[in-house]
């Protein structure tokens, strides 16, 4: 299951010890959509290596401006609640899933 950030509710989540990925999209952006989708069928299975937030950057463009997103959509891998990789644009299931378990 994929959790929605809301304002305020960053910081709780950076201390996760567990791996995290926040998922940047809008509701507007086709390709969001699509990744999200894909998000949604492989989370449950990758729940106890990683877990996945999802930032609408319509609801809170804050955490956008934060991490310096330019492109929608992007995907942050979260280690020790630091900022590891970065996946830009649209991708394969089996791309999306080599980049989570990473």
């Amino acid at each position: 299951m994929i959790k929605e950030i809301f304002s305020g509710k960053l910081p709780a989540v950076l201390k996760n010890p567990t791996p995290f990925a926040l998922e940047f999209g809008s509701d507007e952006s086709p390709d969001s959509q699509r990744l999200h989708s894909i998000l949604e069928q492989i989370s449950d299975s990758l729940h106890e290596k990683v877990e996945i937030y999802r930032v609408n950057v319509d609801k809170v463009p804050e955490v956008q401006t934060m991490y310096e997103v330019k492109d929608l959509p992007t995907m942050i891998l979260f280690k020790d609640g630091e900022p590891k990789d970065k996946m830009i644009g649209y991708h394969s299931e089996h791309e999306v899933h080599k980049f989570l378990t990473q």
